[in-house]
């Protein structure tokens, strides 16, 4: 039917799934606010000069927008929740002490899929901490996803750190054209050594040496501090081993740490350490983070941030399926009290309508592995 035809990307959650996508939203919030992040929910839609005002413009291929007919402006779809966060936390809670705790949970749509993630709607739940950009900061965010992950059922994961801007600070004294610029940028996301060897600027053998450094933390960053680094890089650098040492600290052997320094899979605006945790059997990343600058509604200056979103569908995928609840039918006539004591069994009780009948075949349609009859719940057979 045509009527029922959804947009590509767009899908519809059906039973057992729908109800799992909630439970485990809701076990990651309550784990983020057992970390002292407190829960927030900004709107779907905002007007687009806010919503991809400053940083934001990173995400303005990814916005759906519409007019609002009454106020004759703009508004955009929301592709991505954090900015979103920042926002609240530089208007609405600029008075709120620093750092600042908060986690989310909600739906974001996007012009277009990823490589490996063909969704262009979302369930993002995860956490930002406004007001801090130390190692510890990276660390603590990383930590807790890592936790929340744990609680749901996942533990064994790999956790890929990188530094967005390390390539900025290489190139900042070039002279590239817009050309040369883009044929290095797609070299760079492909890992093409043979390209970059065809252009010349002054760090090119510090570029190729960051690309062919990745790999074990440990290994990476030895590899790393032994390159020809400009200061601004050097420094991140410096901060991506605290972060390392950190995590080391927690001793957790469920963890892999890795270093690509040159890696950028963010939506754009993320400024410092950035990070991927993948997980055994997704495709792609089972979550994906990062510190980030923020701009207040009357400040002239950068706040620092860094956060994380887990992509709850993603999650879905690799979770074992939930067991089917204890279906039994019942007939109307039965007491508030019987009900409830099959209810406290962990019974769900359906009830069974007087133009459908109370039987066997009626139970088996209705998935119903139990019937209620003569004061006693009786298994379906056959």
């Amino acid at each position: 039917m045509t009527k029922a035809l959804l947009p590509t990307g767009c899908y519809d959650s059906l039973p057992p799934y729908a109800r799992q996508e909630s439970e485990i939203s809701h076990t990651l919030l309550s784990i983020f606010e057992s970390f002292g992040y407190e829960q927030v929910s900004p709107p779907l839609l905002e007007y687009s000069d806010s919503l991809l005002s400053g940083r934001g413009s990173a995400l303005s291929s990814q916005v759906f927008r519409v007019m609002d007919s009454t106020a004759h402006k703009v508004m955009g779809i929301r592709a991505d929740i954090t900015l979103q966060i920042a926002r609240i936390a530089m208007t609405r809670l600029s008075h709120a002490p620093r750092p600042l705790r908060l986690c989310y949970n909600g739906l974001v749509l996007r012009m277009q899929g990823e490589h490996l993630r063909k969704n262009r709607q979302l369930c993002q739940t995860g956490i930002e901490l406004i007001g801090a950009s130390s190692a510890e900061a990276d660390a603590e965010v990383i930590f807790i996803a890592t936790e929340a992950l744990k609680k749901i059922g996942i533990s064994n994961i790999s956790i890929d750190l990188n530094l967005p801007g390390i390539v900025g600070a290489l190139l900042a004294t070039e002279k590239l054209n817009e050309e040369q610029l883009q044929v290095l940028l797609n070299a760079i996301s492909h890992k093409d050594i043979s390209a970059i060897n065809n252009l010349s600027f002054s760090y090119r053998d510090t570029l190729i040496g960051l690309l062919q450094s990745a790999g074990a933390a440990e290994t990476a960053l030895a590899a790393i501090e032994r390159l020809d680094l400009p200061d601004s890089a050097r420094r991140g650098c410096s901060e991506l081993r605290q972060v390392v040492e950190i995590l080391r600290k927690r001793n957790n052997p469920d963890w892999t740490i890795t270093i690509d320094a040159t890696e950028n899979r963010g939506t754009g605006y993320h400024s410092g350490i950035s990070f991927s945790i993948f997980a055994e059997g997704a495709a792609c990343e089972v979550g994906r983070g990062g510190r980030y600058k923020i701009q207040g509604e009357n400040s002239k200056t950068d706040s620092e941030a860094t956060g994380f979103t887990l992509y709850v569908e993603t999650l879905l995928d690799i979770l074992p399926k939930i067991e089917p609840s204890k279906r039994v039918l019942v007939s109307g006539g039965i007491g508030d009290n019987t009900a409830s004591e099959l209810r406290n069994d962990n019974f769900v009780i359906i009830y069974a309508l007087s133009e459908y009948g109370i039987c066997a075949n009626e139970a088996k349609r209705l998935g119903c592995g139990y019937i209620y009859k003569d004061g006693e719940v009786l298994e379906v057979t056959g």
